[in-house]
């Protein structure tokens, strides 16, 4: 697979300047007053109300888990008690040294975080793990990749990192695109709030082209929640490969 966009290249740019103006309040959008108590607070949340109760729903083994989007470690560090590893990645070099120097201080040693570059670099980096991620997860990420293709690739190498039994916990944006978003989303950046500037603003996308995406990964729904919002969520597991007589 070779995925090279100059779409990504301006997005890696966008998260790096994130990554040194304010890092909290954009992987956390609806924060108040950039407070890093809650910012943290939030992760532990999200892991223990959502993350956890579909571990231990889907019988997940507590082996590798990976994250895709990881930030500064918002979800990663709180997972990280619950499996023998977890892995995080992320476009930003700025986000994963924050997310490094948090594990360092902290002494939590069962984690490792890296910067990658696309799909490939990937599947390049974390080569090794290939058919041994038992959970891997994204959230409010996927919504800010502009290229579909782009989205595609990913979902082919999470295909690959997948183990057998492996489950994928993916978020979408899947709202219609109504005529306030396609004015929000051809305006000036200086006409438009923080929030909803290239590179943090939401791309909507219809469940049937991430359906296709899925299907041509190698990928299957094995769940939806929340269909048709702001937070759509996809199981997915690996397509069960076709028999064959001998």
């Amino acid at each position: 697979m070779h995925y090279r966009y100059h779409a990504q290249e301006s997005l890696k740019e966008f998260w790096e300047k994130f990554a040194k103006e304010d890092p909290y309040r954009y992987i956390l959008t609806s924060l108040k007053n950039g407070d890093p108590r809650e910012f943290w607070q939030s992760g532990y949340r999200t892991v223990q109300v959502e993350l956890l109760p579909l571990i231990l729903a889907r019988g997940i083994f507590p082996g590798i888990a990976m994250e895709l989007g990881c930030g500064v470690g918002r979800l990663v560090f709180p997972l990280a008690a619950h499996f023998q590893k977890v892995v995080g990645v992320d476009i930003a070099e700025g986000m994963v040294q924050r997310a490094q120097c948090f594990a360092r201080d902290n002494r939590i040693q069962n984690v490792s975080f890296s910067t990658i570059s696309g799909p490939d670099d990937l599947l390049r980096q974390a080569g090794d793990l290939a058919g041994k991620i038992n959970f891997l997860y994204s959230l409010l990420v996927f919504q800010h990749i502009p290229d579909a293709s782009r989205i595609e690739g990913y979902l082919q190498s999470l295909g690959i990192l997948l183990e057998e039994n492996g489950i994928a916990y993916l978020q979408f944006d899947t709202r219609p695109r109504n005529f306030a978003y396609h004015l929000r989303s051809n305006l000036p950046d200086g006409l438009l709030p923080r929030f909803w500037r290239q590179g943090i603003r939401r791309i909507r996308r219809s469940p049937w082209e991430i359906e296709r995406s899925i299907s041509n990964a190698g990928l299957e729904v094995v769940a939806e929640l929340a269909p048709f919002t702001a937070y759509h969520r996809y199981i997915l597991r690996r397509s069960p490969r076709p028999w064959r007589s001998s």
